[in-house]
């Protein structure tokens, strides 16, 4: 029987996926438009939301049935619960909140998708621009055809997304404030070195000796220092967080089998990728996490090769990168090592084999999650030193917590059996 060309259509733009249900790549087309339902698009705000909403199925027969303006949150849920069906579509470009607001028209009954804000955006650059024509901006471009849409990761992805974030925000935040002491105990020529950490107590009493401080002085160094301390500890409270969730996950654990990867990585990744299968080979994850080079070519003059650049998901590509540094550094006599190395002297520069090396670490651990045994593994030495750490990290009260083994020897052996444990994979 021959296939209509609707039904055809419909075949190459698959239907989005409801939160936590994978797809089959990283990005989808939109659902086609509904053919009974009406279409809303809503401009997204903190506090306000504007929505316009269209009946048609393309830009030349779409017709504008209404424009709600400035609605609260509560009022645009009411709104949508009271005026519209499973067969109207809700449209959103991908925002703070996007997500959230997605989750709830699901729990209305209603359909959405979270359009891409690269895509919506191109066609913003207008001589004039409002909340109104926002909203209808987002319907006339899904009209249009082959909008792209974002994958909504699933709460338990939220929640380490969320965790990964402020983790890297306040590592930042303690590198700042060792910056701004060692700033202010520059202009005095005293310096720290490497010889003590900054916020240990013995610290302060040694800086004490190194000069006469004015009590005014005293109270800025001891400033820099409570602020350098609190930091701190906000560090390693939320690492201990990170620690819980990977000695949870024995996909984390396994993570931790590969160079380069350790604790903070292993969380990352599956944070940040969440279902393995919506890329359906390893080069969409590494294009997804802009480590694939960039080129640029047109006839038989212009041929412009580009580093891998500021694009992708930038927050796993930093760590990945770190963990390439560290198996050149510390990997020399692997397998990996030993072929960065060689790519670093031929061509002379050191980054190159750092994003080389990184590129592999993210096709391992592709292979890794979708259940294909890699290749890239550590020694089972520095498997057990990495098992060590994550142990320590977690402490004595926290293992008892979570019921652990209390001695660290027998927690390292507890977290093998769980890598070794025929457990569902992330592919599964």
């Amino acid at each position: 029987m021959k296939k209509t060309s609707k039904e055809q259509k419909t075949k190459e733009r698959p239907t989005p996926p409801e939160e936590g249900r994978s797809v089959g790549r990283e990005t989808y087309l939109a659902p086609p438009p509904p053919s009974k339902g009406r279409i809303i698009g809503l401009d997204c705000h903190p506090d306000t939301f504007t929505a316009a909403v269209f009946r048609g199925t393309t830009p030349h027969d779409a017709v504008k049935l209404a424009t709600r303006p400035d609605m609260s949150l509560q009022r645009l849920l009411d709104w949508a619960a009271r005026e519209f069906t499973k067969d109207d579509l809700f449209l959103m470009e991908a925002g703070s909140n996007s997500f959230e607001i997605h989750r709830r028209l699901l729990d209305l009954g209603l359909r959405a998708v979270v359009m891409e804000s690269c895509h919506v955006g191109r066609h913003a650059k207008t001589y004039a621009d409002n909340d109104k024509m926002a909203a209808a901006r987002i319907a006339l471009v899904y009209l249009q055809g082959n909008a792209p849409c974002v994958w909504i990761p699933d709460t338990a992805t939220r929640e380490r997304r969320e965790l990964l974030h402020v983790y890297q925000k306040t590592v930042a935040d303690h590198t700042a404030a060792g910056n701004a002491l060692k700033g202010y105990l520059n202009q005095y020529a005293v310096r720290l070195g490497t010889r003590q950490a900054p916020e240990a107590p013995r610290t302060e009493t040694w800086l004490l000796s190194q000069r006469e401080w004015s009590p005014l002085q005293r109270e800025l160094l001891a400033d820099h220092l409570a602020h350098l301390r609190a930091q701190a500890t906000r560090r390693k409270e939320l690492l201990r967080l990170i620690g819980q969730q990977v000695c949870a996950e024995p996909l984390m654990l396994r993570c931790m089998k590969l160079l380069g990867i350790g604790q903070i990585n292993a969380f990352a990744l599956l944070a940040i990728i969440g279902d393995v299968r919506r890329f359906e080979r390893p080069e969409k994850l590494v294009a997804y996490l802009g480590l694939n080079p960039g080129q640029r070519e047109s006839g038989r003059g212009k041929n412009i090769k580009l580093g891998i650049g500021k694009r992708g998901r930038g927050d796993l590509r930093h760590l990945l990168v770190q963990g390439a540094h560290a198996v050149l550094r510390m990997g020399r006599a692997t397998t990996l090592g030993q072929w960065g190395w060689k790519l670093f002297a031929r061509k002379g520069n050191r980054n190159i084999a750092v994003a080389a090396i990184a590129r592999k670490l993210a096709v391992q651990a592709w292979h890794l999650l979708s259940g294909n045994p890699p290749e890239a593994l550590e020694a089972s030495k520095s498997l057990d030193l990495k098992l060590h750490k994550l142990a320590v990290t977690l402490g004595k009260p926290l293992r008892t917590a979570l019921k652990l083994p209390s001695r660290n020897k027998d927690c390292i052996s507890h977290f093998h059996q769980l890598i070794l444990s025929p457990t569902i994979t992330a592919a599964a």
